[in-house]
C-alpha cells in the first residue's frame, strides 16, 4: 500500500513486532488502562499479532485471541497517528481475518468506543453501544485445520 511517497506493509510476522513501540501506545489507550508490560507481552504471545511498518518502523498493530474454530476476539487495534486515514487498519483487520490459521473461525468480535464504522465495513454488527460481531458463514466450507 502505498500514499504518496509512504509505502506501508502488513505483515502476520510476530518476530518483527516492536513490543516496546506497541506497548507504550496501547498503555497510554482507554482500553488498556493498567496492563503492565508484562501483562501486555504476554498477550502478544498468546494471540495472532499483525504489524504495520513503513520504512522499517512499526506504525501498527492489532491481534486477534482465538480458539482457531469457533471464536475469536479482536484487540487492541491502533495507527500511528502521523499514518491514520490511509487504510491501516482495515488492512491489518483484512490480514487477521484471512489468517491461515483463523480461516475456519466463524465468529469474530471486538469491543471499541469510537470506531464501529471502520468495523462495519467488513462486516461486523453491532451487539450493543461497544461490543460487535461478524459471523464468517463460509468459514465451515474451508479445509480444516487437520
Amino acid at each position: 500500500m502505498a500514499d504518496g511517497d509512504k509505502t506501508i506493509e502488513i505483515s502476520l510476522d510476530r518476530s518483527r513486532i516492536d513490543l516496546e513501540y506497541c506497548y507504550d501506545f496501547i498503555a497510554a489507550s482507554y482500553w488498556a488502562a493498567g496492563r503492565t508490560r508484562g501483562e501486555f507481552d504476554r498477550s502478544v504471545e498468546m494471540s495472532f499479532p499483525v504489524g504495520a511498518y513503513c520504512d522499517g518502523r512499526q506504525v501498527g498493530f492489532a491481534r486477534v485471541v482465538s480458539d482457531q474454530i469457533a471464536i475469536a476476539y479482536v484487540a487492541d487495534v491502533f495507527v500511528d497517528p502521523d499514518y491514520r486515514r490511509m487504510g491501516i487498519a482495515a488492512k491489518m483487520i483484512d490480514a487477521l481475518h484471512n489468517h491461515p490459521e483463523l480461516r475456519r473461525v466463524k465468529r469474530w468480535l471486538l469491543a471499541t468506543a469510537d470506531m464501529q464504522p471502520l468495523y462495519r465495513l467488513h462486516g461486523y454488527t453491532d451487539l450493543d453501544d461497544m461490543m460487535m460481531m461478524r459471523l464468517d458463514e463460509d468459514a465451515r466450507n474451508r479445509d480444516p485445520l487437520r
